[in-house]
């Protein structure tokens, strides 16, 4: 398994603000992908703007 792979930033529509981030098949399939499907998340910038950062809601 992978705990790296390159994903994607999509927009389903023009007007939509929110985006979405793919995950490849092989870090989502990964025995320590930390995420279950439907699990909510928190995700921020980090100070670098250079970052997101997705974590468990605790």
């Amino acid at each position: 398994m992978s705990k790296e792979g390159k994903g994607k930033v999509i927009q389903l529509s023009e007007r939509a603000r929110t985006r979405y981030v793919t995950i490849p098949a092989d870090v989502a399939g990964d025995d320590r992908f930390p995420f279950e499907t439907g699990e909510e998340v928190t995700v921020r910038i980090e100070e670098d703007k250079r970052r997101v950062v997705v974590e468990k809601v605790e």
